[in-house]
């Protein structure tokens, strides 16, 4: 099941695919089609990444308010 820490995470990896299929197809850059490894490693990165700081600052707020 998909918990709430993370739907930033999915949020990020699905943004971040739908960019360089589009980059990719329109011939800009071709990432996924020449490194797929490098794109799957660098999305799943980016989505730790944002989890880890939006699960850092919910902890800070609810510090703060109580």
């Amino acid at each position: 099941m998909l918990s709430r820490d993370r739907l930033p995470d999915l949020i990020v990896i699905v943004v971040l695919a739908l960019l360089l299929t589009l980059l990719n197809y329109s011939g800009h850059i071709r990432v996924i089609s020449d490194y797929p490894l490098v794109f799957l490693l660098t999305t799943y990165f980016l989505g730790r990444a944002v989890t880890w700081y939006v699960i850092n600052n919910h902890k800070q707020d609810k510090d703060e308010e109580g």
